[in-house]
């Protein structure tokens, strides 16, 4: 698929094969993406609030500037995935690969990366509000990241290092 600005809001892409898809600028909310091989699509600058990607390849797939507010990841590959300048503000990542991925500099609230595998991930620079850790976090960076003090207890409590982290 290489359509520019495609509107296709609330379509049930359940189980498509979208590899190396050209989906950028393009209006998908709330869309289906359940079961679907999407490895090295391209979803920089789109709207992807409220997306299902259950089950899915995400394998290299880019998400920068992209919307994923209130968008669900579970039991998904996102190794290599890129969300650079993106927002996930109350999504879900759930039992995901997303070892060593960025999300540095990212403003996160309300996100939830629970049973994930994390190992390398960093958050560096990010700032978090009311984000859930549910996952081993000792290799996760959390370097210059500033974030709240019940995000904060929960990474303590996972035993994160937090030493080079700010309060607020």
């Amino acid at each position: 698929m290489t359509n520019k600005d495609v509107t296709a809001k609330g379509m049930d892409l359940t189980k498509s094969d979208l590899k190396n898809s050209d989906l950028q600028s393009s209006d998908l909310k709330y869309g289906k993406f359940d079961c679907s091989n999407l490895k090295a699509t391209d979803f920089s600058q789109s709207d992807l609030t409220g997306c299902s990607f259950k089950s899915s390849n995400l394998e290299d797939a880019v998400f920068d500037g992209a919307n994923l507010n209130e968008a669900i990841f579970v039991k998904s590959n996102l190794r290599g995935a890129s969300f650079k300048e993106c927002t996930l503000d109350n999504a879900k990542i759930w039992m995901c690969n997303v070892s060593g991925i960025s999300f540095d500099n990212l403003t996160l609230k309300g996100t939830k990366f629970d049973y994930s595998d994390l190992k390398d991930a960093s958050f560096q620079n990010a700032f978090l509000i009311n984000v859930s850790f549910k996952s081993e976090l000792k290799k996760v960076i959390f370097d210059g990241a500033t974030m709240d003090k019940v995000t904060y207890a929960i990474l303590k409590g996972n035993k994160a290092n937090l030493d080079h982290v700010k309060v607020i």
